[in-house]
C-alpha cells in the first residue's frame, strides 16, 4: 500500500476510489457506466481513480469495503444504498464503519416532505430514513430526488483522513448532485482544477504486445512522465499517452518527445492516432492518393469490405473502395481450406481479372477464411496458412502468406486487418 498521509494534500496529489453499491451490479444484471463516467470527470480536475470497488447489499462487506477504502484513497465517491428500503445500507454502513451515529436532520427530512407535497402524495413512513445522516456529515442536496447525498470525513483505523461522497445510485440524479456540489467542493477544499488529465492514443498493428514493450523498454515504465500504457482491442494495439497538465498546449509539448520516440522506433507499424482504426487509415489513404480499390474475400466471411465502405462509400467521391466481391470457396483449390500450391495462383487470377474488369488502381484478394462454425465450437485453432495477393495497375502483382493463431473472437478481426494492412502498406511504400 502507497503511504499516504492527510487530507490537506494539491488536488493532483489525491487518489480517489469510486464505489458502486447494489446486488444488481455484482450479479452482472446492470452495467455499471456510473463509476466510469465518474472517473472521467474526476480525471477533468485532475484527480486520479487508483480503485473501483463493487459490492452487493450486505451490511458487513459494504463495511470492510468502505475501512478499506478510508485507508487506501484520500477521497472516495459512492454511488447507491441511499433510498428508504432495507437493502438500501449506505448511511448505516458509514455511521458503523466510522463510528459516527445516525441523527435526524430536520432540514432534510423538510425537503422529501416538500417533494412528496408537491407530487400530492403521502410520504411513507419508511422515507424519514433518507433524513438520517451519520454525526459530522454535511448533506449534498437532490433537487429532484428523496435522497440526499453525504458529504463525511471519515478518519480511518491509521488516523490518516478521507472524505466520503455518497451519492444516489440513479445516474440522472448522481450526475447532478456531482455537478452542482461534489465538483465544486473538491476544487474549492482540496485545489483541484488547477490540472487535469490529458490522454493521447497511438494505434499500432503489425506486432505483438510484448513485442511493442521489447521496442520501447523504457517507455513503458510505470514511474515515468508523461506515462505510457498499451491495451489491445480485436488485433489492434493501442498506446495511450497520458499526462498532468493544466492546458491542452502543455500536454502536446510534454508528449512532443514521446510521441516522436513511438514513430521513429515502430515507423511504418504505426497506423493512426485517436480513435482511428486501421479501416479509417486505408481509406484516407484511399482517398488522398486517388485510388480505386476492390477487395475479393474467400470463404465464410466478408469483413475487409464492409469495413472501408463505412468511409469510402460516397456518391460524391470516386475514390475508395470500388469492387467487392465474396467467394464462398475457391472451387480450383486442392482443398476445403484452400490450402496448397494453386490457392496463391487462384486468387492471383481473380484479382488481375477484377483489375482490368473493373478499371481499378489496386485489388486485394484474401485467402480462405476458416468456417465461422469451426471457429466458434473451438476453444483453440492451431496455426493457419492464409494467402494473400495484391494486383496493381501497371506493376508486378504482390502475393503474400502468413501464419494466424488467435483466440476465435479474434481471429477474424486480425485476418481482416492483416489484409488492410498489406493494402496500407503498398499504399505508403508505393515500389
Amino acid at each position: 500500500m502507497c503511504p499516504r498521509s492527510k487530507l490537506a494534500l494539491r488536488g493532483d496529489e489525491l487518489k480517489a476510489e469510486v464505489i458502486s453499491i447494489g446486488d444488481e451490479l455484482t450479479s452482472g444484471n446492470r452495467l455499471d457506466t456510473n463509476s466510469q463516467w465518474i472517473s472521467q470527470r474526476l480525471g477533468t480536475i485532475g484527480i486520479q481513480t487508483a480503485f473501483h470497488s463493487t459490492v452487493g447489499d450486505c451490511l458487513e462487506d459494504n463495511i470492510n469495503v468502505f475501512q478499506n477504502a478510508a485507508l487506501r484513497s484520500d477521497i472516495v465517491i459512492a454511488t447507491g444504498g441511499l433510498g428508504p428500503t432495507a437493502d438500501d445500507l449506505t448511511r448505516e454502513v458509514i455511521a458503523t464503519a466510522f463510528d459516527a451515529p445516525l441523527e435526524l436532520r430536520g432540514d432534510a427530512l423538510a425537503h422529501i416532505e416538500s417533494l412528496f407535497s408537491r407530487r400530492k402524495r403521502p410520504m411513507p413512513e419508511r422515507n424519514r430514513v433518507q433524513a438520517m445522516f451519520p454525526l459530522g456529515s454535511n448533506i449534498i442536496d437532490n433537487p429532484h430526488g428523496t435522497a440526499p447525498g453525504i458529504d463525511f470525513v471519515a478518519r480511518s483505523r491509521d488516523h490518516r483522513t478521507c472524505r466520503i461522497f455518497a451519492l444516489p445510485g440513479v445516474p440522472a440524479e448522481m450526475k447532478q448532485m456531482y455537478d452542482l456540489s461534489v465538483e465544486p467542493a473538491l476544487i474549492r477544499d482540496h485545489g483541484a482544477g488547477v490540472q487535469r488529465w490529458f490522454y493521447h492514443s497511438i494505434k499500432v498493428f503489425g506486432i505483438g504486445e510484448s513485442d511493442v514493450e521489447k521496442m520501447l523498454p523504457d517507455l513503458i515504465a510505470r514511474d515515468r512522465n508523461p506515462v505510457v500504457g498499451i491495451t489491445v482491442s480485436k488485433a489492434t494495439i493501442t498506446l495511450r499517452i497520458a499526462a498532468l497538465c493544466k492546458d491542452q498546449a502543455e500536454f502536446q509539448e510534454k508528449i512532443r518527445e514521446t510521441s516522436e520516440q513511438i514513430h521513429s522506433e515502430l515507423g511504418l507499424l504505426v497506423f493512426g492516432e485517436g480513435e482511428m482504426d486501421l479501416d479509417e487509415a486505408v481509406a484516407k489513404l484511399l482517398i488522398q492518393q486517388q485510388r480505386r480499390v476492390g477487395v475479393i474475400e474467400v470463404g465464410a466471411g466478408v469483413w475487409i469490405a464492409p469495413a472501408l465502405s463505412k468511409h469510402t462509400v460516397d456518391p460524391s467521391c470516386e475514390y475508395g473502395l470500388a469492387a467487392a466481391k465474396w467467394l464462398p470457396r475457391l472451387h480450383d483449390a486442392p482443398d476445403a481450406d484452400g490450402a496448397g500450391p494453386n490457392c496463391e495462383a487462384s486468387l492471383k487470377k481473380l484479382a488481375e481479372s477484377m483489375l482490368h474488369d473493373e478499371d481499378l488502381d489496386l485489388c486485394l484478394a484474401v485467402g480462405v477464411y476458416p468456417n465461422k462454425l469451426l471457429v466458434e465450437s473451438s476453444q483453440s485453432l492451431p496455426s493457419s496458412d492464409f494467402h494473400m495477393v495484391l494486383a496493381r495497375k501497371d506493376r508486378s502483382t504482390r502475393a503474400t502468406q502468413i501464419t494466424l493463431a488467435a483466440h476465435p473472437e479474434v481471429l477474424y478481426h486480425r485476418l481482416a486487418k492483416t489484409g488492410m494492412n498489406f493494402l496500407r502498406t503498398e499504399l505508403l511504400q508505393r515500389d
